[in-house]
């Protein structure tokens, strides 16, 4: 059976995406081989399919490198959020376990609840460290008691000293730098004001300074923290609470 051009020409486009059935492909193969006009056709609309393939896959390729290239990025800005999470967190912890663990808390002289016992003051109650500062002629000696949040979860002190009282020998270093032994006269407990002064004024945090100026310095800070301060004890009455 003769077959027509123009149906040959119809099913070109099927038979070049592979869609016809065997025996419309013989067909058409039959055909294509005596006529010249269907088989040039043929061949243009290959090379058309091919082009698109080509088109086709390279904008595919070109979406996929696209898309890639943005996972990517967004990969990258993952890590970095998650890196700088890390590490704001590590901070953050460091920050609260320092605060946590060194941070000084004034403990006022009702809470320290200091009690005179075999010639010393003593304390059973929680603290942190013992803050010690002495006039320059060693007569005077003001204290204080601080705690931190860490010292409130602490197991339970038995006695302990802040201070081994007069008959015990307190040796400090006078503005020459000379150790020398202190005659206590006096002890007072810093207040919450005096506290904050002695923080704020730093000079009277070491020891005794040995060049003039701040030795003044020092006597004049240690003088007002001591007007600030509750008289505990003294050497002519001894423990007055």
């Amino acid at each position: 059976m003769k077959i027509s051009c123009d149906v040959i020409r119809d099913l070109l486009p099927l038979y070049v995406d592979e869609v016809l059935s065997n025996d419309s492909k013989t067909l058409v193969d039959e055909h294509i081989e005596e006529c010249e006009n269907c088989s040039e056709e043929l061949k243009k609309l290959s090379v058309d399919e091919t082009y698109i393939n080509t088109v086709n896959n390279n904008e595919n390729k070109s979406i996929y490198e696209s898309l890639n290239r943005i996972r990517k990025r967004i990969s990258l800005k993952i890590q970095l959020t998650i890196l700088i999470s890390v590490i704001f967190t590590a901070i953050v912890a460091v920050g609260a376990w320092d605060y946590y663990d060194n941070h000084r808390i004034y403990m006022p002289y009702k809470e320290a609840k200091i009690k005179w016992v075999k010639d010393s003051m003593q304390t059973s109650e929680k603290y942190r460290d013992v803050n010690r500062v002495i006039s320059t002629d060693g007569k005077a000696l003001i204290l204080v008691l601080n705690r931190t949040h860490r010292t409130n979860n602490d197991s339970i002190y038995s006695d302990q000293v802040i201070w081994k009282g007069p008959n015990r020998e307190y040796s400090y270093e006078d503005k020459n730098g000379e150790e020398k032994l202190a005659n206590i006269e006096e002890v007072y407990y810093m207040s919450s004001d005096a506290w904050e002064r002695y923080k704020e004024r730093e000079v009277l945090i070491y020891n005794i300074p040995q060049d003039e100026f701040n030795l003044e310095r020092y006597k004049r800070e240690f003088n007002v923290v001591k007007r600030k301060s509750k008289l505990i004890w003294t050497k002519s009455n001894g423990f007055i609470g």
